[in-house]
C-alpha cells in the first residue's frame, strides 16, 4: 500500500507488560482502525520498557532479557497472531520493530532530545510527566524505596513515546499521524494542543477508541439473554412480563445513585408507570453510554432505552423514537473570556464530544475544521463540562438546566459562547429500528400522560419549574 501524505496515518500504542492487551482487544483495535482507515502502525515500545522495569527494581540485564524484549515479543506474536486471523497482511497492519528501525535512528534521537529538553525546562511538562511515570508505578502494587528515584528512571517510556510520534511522520513521510488508545492520555493532548510550549501539533491528533464492552455495564446476567422464538419485542415482553432497560445518568430525565442502586426522573417515572399499567417488570439490564445505544438495540441487550435520546438525523436511520416528552435547546458553552467568534473556524479549536452523540454530530456538521477531544463512552454527561472547565478541551454543547446543575455542583463557571442555540432537539425514548411494537405502545401512553399533564407535574417535581424545557 502506498504512502499518501494527505491522508494521517494511525497508530495503535501497545505498552509492553500491560495486561489491557489481551488477543480479542488486540484484534477489535487492528480490525476498527484497519476497517476504517485503510492500514494501522503499531507501536511496542519495548526498548523503552526497559526503564520501567529498571524502576520496577529489576537489575537492566534482568529487565532488558527476562521482562522488557519478551513481553514486546509477545504482544507482536499476539498483533501478528490477529493479523493471520483477520486475513490483514503487513501492508494493512506494520509492526515497528523499535531496535532495528528507531533506537537508532538519527531523526528519531533528535527529536528524542527536544522531548527531553522540553521535560528539563518546562515545569507543567515536567510535573505532568512525572505524575503520568508515577501513576503507572504505583498502579504496579511495589514497594519502592525512593519513588522519586524511579520515576525520573520510568519517566523515558513517556518521553520515548511522545519522541516516536513526533518522528513517525518523517519515517512513514506522512503529513498527520493520528494516536489511537483505549483510554484518555492527558499529557499527550494537552502536548497536542500546545499546552506546554505554546505550539499547536497540526500534524498529531489523538484519537479514544473504546472495545465495545468497555461502554456499558450489565446488570443482569444470562437469564436475560434474547430467546429468538418472539416475532416482536412486546410480544417478548408480554409473555416474558419483563420489560429490559437500558440507562444512562442524565438529569433530570433518568438519575442513577450507584450507592444507593436507586432511580429517580422524569423517564424513570414515567417507565415504571407504563410497566405498573400492564403489569411488567422492569429489569435494568445495563448502563450503557449514548454512542453505542443504537449497537444494544440491534442486538437485543434490551428493549427500551430508558433515559432521554434526542433523534439527529443519523440516529433516525438507525433507530425508531418516541413521541417527544418536552424539547431541550442545547448551546454553545466555554470558559469565560474564551474569543469564540475569533477561534469558531480555526483549526486549533478543541470541542469535547463523546462518540455517536449529539456532541459529536453537531461538532461533525458545525465545526469541521476543529480538532475533537473525546470523553469515555460511560461518563456522566457533564464530564463534557468538566473537560472544558479543566482547559481540556474549548467547547461543548450541552442544554442550560445540564450545565446550571454543573456549576451549582462544582463551583465551575461557564458562559454561553452565544446567544442562541446551536439546535433544539425532542426528548424521546428509543427503540430498535425494525419494530414499531413497544414504539407503538409508549406513543400512546405517552401521548395520554401529556394530556393529562403528568408530564408538566413530572417536569416541575424534577427541575421546580413547569417552564424549564419551553
Amino acid at each position: 500500500m502506498e504512502n499518501s501524505p494527505a491522508k494521517p496515518l494511525y497508530i495503535i500504542g501497545m505498552s509492553p507488560g500491560n495486561s489491557y492487551f489481551k488477543d480479542e482487544e488486540i484484534k477489535y483495535l487492528l480490525k476498527t482502525t484497519v476497517e476504517k482507515h485503510g492500514r494501522v502502525v503499531v507501536m511496542i515500545a519495548d526498548v523503552p520498557a526497559v526503564s520501567t522495569y529498571i524502576a520496577l527494581g529489576y537489575k537492566e540485564n534482568i529487565a532488558r532479557r527476562e521482562k522488557a524484549m519478551p513481553q514486546g515479543n509477545l504482544l507482536r506474536n499476539k498483533t501478528k497472531r490477529a493479523m493471520v486471523q483477520l486475513g490483514y497482511d503487513d501492508t494493512q497492519v506494520i509492526i515497528v520493530d523499535w531496535m532495528k528501525e528507531v533506537e537508532s535512528n538519527t531523526d528519531y534521537q533528535r527529536e528524542y532530545k527536544k522531548i527531553k529538553d522540553l521535560y528539563e525546562s518546562n515545569v507543567q511538562f515536567n510535573k505532568d510527566s512525572d505524575t503520568t511515570t508515577l501513576q503507572v508505578l504505583e498502579g504496579s502494587k511495589r514497594a519502592f524505596n525512593d519513588i522519586s528515584q524511579a520515576t525520573k528512571i520510568a519517566v523515558h517510556y513517556l518521553l520515548s513515546e511522545i519522541a516516536f510520534i513526533e518522528w513517525v511522520p518523517q519515517f512513514f513521510k506522512v503529513s498527520k499521524i493520528v494516536y489511537i488508545y483505549h483510554k484518555n492520555w492527558s499529557i499527550f493532548e494537552n502536548y497536542i494542543a500546545g499546552k506546554y510550549d505554546g505550539i499547536s501539533k497540526k500534524h498529531l491528533d489523538f484519537r479514544l477508541l473504546e472495545n465495545p464492552w468497555e461502554t456499558y455495564k450489565s446488570r443482569w446476567g444470562a437469564e436475560d439473554e434474547e430467546n429468538n422464538s418472539y416475532t416482536t419485542g412486546l410480544e417478548r415482553v408480554e409473555k416474558t412480563k419483563v420489560l429490559r432497560v437500558a440507562f444512562s445518568n442524565y438529569p433530570p430525565a433518568l438519575m442513577y445513585n450507584h450507592e444507593d442502586d436507586a432511580f429517580f426522573g422524569i423517564f424513570y417515572e414515567v417507565v415504571v408507570a407504563i410497566a405498573k399499567k400492564y403489569g411488567w417488570e422492569i429489569k435494568w439490564s445495563e448502563e450503557t453510554g449514548y454512542g453505542v445505544i443504537i449497537d444494544g438495540l440491534e442486538h437485543n441487550r434490551f428493549d427500551i432505552f430508558g433515559s432521554t435520546v434526542w433523534p439527529t438525523p443519523e440516529r433516525k436511520q438507525k433507530a425508531s423514537f418516541s413521541v417527544s416528552l418536552y424539547t431541550s435547546k442545547a448551546y454553545i458553552w466555554s470558559l469565560p473570556g474564551f474569543d469564540y467568534e475569533n477561534r469558531k473556524d480555526s483549526p486549533d479549536l478543541r470541542v469535547v464530544i463523546k462518540e455517536n452523540d449529539i456532541s459529536h454530530s453537531i461538532a461533525v456538521a458545525d465545526f469541521p475544521n476543529a480538532r475533537l477531544v473525546y470523553v469515555p463512552q460511560l461518563s456522566d454527561p457533564q464530564d463534557l463540562l468538566q473537560f472544558v472547565t479543566e482547559d481540556k478541551g474549548d467547547i461543548t454543547f450541552v442544554e442550560p438546566y445540564l450545565a446550571e446543575q454543573f456549576m451549582k455542583k462544582t463551583g465551575a463557571k461557564l458562559v454561553q459562547a452565544n446567544n442562541i442555540p446551536i439546535r433544539t432537539y425532542d426528548n424521546t425514548f428509543v427503540f430498535k429500528k425494525d419494530d414499531q411494537s413497544l414504539k407503538v405502545l409508549f406513543d400512546k401512553e405517552i401521548v395520554e400522560m401529556m394530556q393529562k399533564g403528568i408530564i408538566q407535574e413530572l417536569i416541575n417535581k424534577y427541575t421546580g419549574n413547569t417552564e424549564t424545557f419551553s
